[in-house]
């Protein structure tokens, strides 16, 4: 196949639609694989983790058929059992809205666009630690892209 690999164009893309959304008064900020934390403050963020690409061949054209896991995390600081997962679920929620129309692949340096896209959403995972607990809620995107 003589298409680009995807990847790259689907990170920018969900970047540029949710990087800096404001939920419940918290902007959110979306990473590349992994998030560190310095702070001793709750933090949200979205961290876009695995993706996958699979050639789909059709007599007329190829496509890429692709998916990405992004991961929403809310890290509440404190012992015993604090926070909720009100905020995840907000945070879940305004990705959803933002990533619902067809994503721009910037066409004119990919030669890439969406043809069409799902979204499905796994169990969320509650981890606790030693000083806080980690909610984290998933959205799978999938996408087949031509």
């Amino acid at each position: 196949m003589n298409k680009t690999i995807p990847d790259p164009y689907i990170r920018k893309a969900v970047y540029n639609a949710f990087n800096g959304t404001i939920v419940d008064g918290t902007p959110i900020l979306v990473y590349d694989t992994r998030y560190t934390t310095t702070k001793a403050n709750n933090e949200s963020y979205v961290v876009m983790s695995v993706q996958s690409n699979s050639v789909l061949y059709n007599k007329c054209s190829n496509f890429w058929e692709s998916d990405i896991l992004l991961e929403v995390c809310n890290l509440v600081m404190g012992v015993s059992n604090p926070g909720s997962r009100l905020l995840a679920d907000n945070v879940l929620e305004a990705l959803r809205l933002a990533l619902q129309n067809n994503l721009d692949l910037d066409y004119a340096t990919s030669g890439l666009t969406v043809d069409n896209q799902l979204m499905s959403f796994q169990n969320d995972l509650v981890t606790n630690l030693t000083n806080g607990t980690l909610y984290r809620k998933f959205l799978r995107l999938e996408l087949r892209i031509k």
